[in-house]
């Protein structure tokens, strides 16, 4: 079991294993929320927002920040926003 503490992540000793049992736990099921709402979020992110079909560009894929407000191109972003003005 590995818990993060004040300065990184250790395991702990065997007769320390039930004090640190809760916050392993607790830490589990926040990554697994954070991961699940990264997979939503990239769910919805999955193709252009303009309708062409294409996928997102991406600034990069570490952070998933996205490039021309959604869309796969800087043209397909300019269709976008002159068709909404």
């Amino acid at each position: 079991m590995k818990v993060r503490g004040r300065y990184g992540l250790f395991t702990p000793r065997a007769d320390q294993a039930a004090i640190y049992a809760k916050r392993a736990q607790r830490q589990q099921q926040q990554a697994r929320a954070r991961s699940a709402a990264t997979a939503a979020w990239l769910e919805k992110h999955k193709t252009c927002a303009n309708g062409c079909g294409q996928p997102v560009a991406f600034y990069d894929t570490t952070h998933y920040c996205l490039r021309h407000n959604g869309c796969c191109s800087a043209e397909c972003e300019a269709a976008m926003e002159g068709r909404s003005t």
